[in-house]
């Protein structure tokens, strides 16, 4: 019968572990999965921004080697993205088709010019650097002239800044969330063993020597905890991939793992100094508070 003590500690110590590594778990999880959303919005602001498309229009007496020639000087700038030519009879099919009547054999002749349609990387996607971009393009030869929306490119940015500054206040919140969470579960446990702290003090033991296995304890729960929160975010990105299959790509496996190194770094940095503040709390607390 004396076992039984023991034995219910124990399971009662264990049970007191189980749910702090799951609680930290899930606070890391919550995390992990902001951290990449937070990744994926930046990629989708740059998929956005290189979706706007300058519209370069040719003259109509250009020739089809200066067509090539303009669209390979265009391709090597460092600013472009993608260029695609769209030719006066094609630019004609597409609007008769969109009309549904051939406009051509009506008027006697094709209205249209040959464009070439550029895209730019998103970092040169600001209104100031596409106005400076245009210019130089409609100086070159053979360029009637260049149009694009520069109402739109303001806009799109404007969006996107007040979308990234939101995303960056939510996800402050959000750990500042999570360290209050992970600090009271851990502080819930160390009060549990508050008499064993004070045992200790009372039989000689030091502060550093009354700490060291809680801290140890605390660190290895934030590595436990966040293995399973990695483990919980591989499913969902295994079942976003499945559904998705473009939301990745291979050159985002390293970034993961760095996000992956950041939740198990977090984990353990948040629950050991949780459990370092939380025992000096208690080791130098009053005896008559204690009880």
């Amino acid at each position: 019968m004396s076992d039984h003590p023991d034995k219910y500690a124990k399971r009662r110590a264990r049970s007191s572990a189980i749910s702090t590594v799951i609680g930290i778990s899930l606070v890391l999880f919550m995390l992990g999965i902001l951290s990449v959303l937070l990744l994926n919005a930046q990629k989708l602001s740059s998929s956005v921004k290189e979706n706007i498309e300058i519209q370069v229009y040719l003259d109509d007496a250009i020739k089809e080697v200066d067509v090539m020639r303009i669209k390979k000087e265009l391709d090597a700038e460092p600013f472009t993205k993608h260029t695609g030519y769209i030719s006066k009879e094609e630019s004609a099919q597409r609007l008769a088709e969109s009309l549904g009547e051939d406009f051509v054999s009506f008027l006697g002749y094709n209205p249209l010019q040959a464009v070439i349609e550029l895209r730019l990387h998103a970092a040169y996607a600001a209104t100031d650097s596409v106005y400076m971009i245009a210019s130089q393009i409609e100086e070159r030869s053979g360029v009637s002239e260049v149009v694009y929306s520069p109402n739109l490119i303001r806009q799109v940015n404007e969006n996107i800044n007040k979308i990234g500054i939101v995303i960056l206040g939510f996800s402050a919140l959000l750990l500042l969330i999570a360290i209050a969470l992970i600090n009271n579960t851990i502080r819930l446990t160390i009060y549990a063993k508050r008499l064993i702290i004070r045992s200790m003090q009372l039989v000689g033991a030091t502060s550093f020597f009354i700490q060291r296995p809680f801290i140890i304890t605390g660190i290895l729960q934030g590595l436990y905890a966040s293995l399973i929160a990695i483990l919980l975010i591989l499913g969902v990105l295994y079942v976003v991939k499945q559904e998705i299959p473009e939301f990745f790509e291979m050159n985002d496996f390293l970034t993961f793992l760095q996000l992956f190194a950041l939740v198990a770094l977090l984990g353990m940095l948040i629950s050991g100094l949780s459990t370092l503040f939380a025992v000096r709390r208690y080791l130098r607390r009053d005896t008559r508070k204690i009880y």
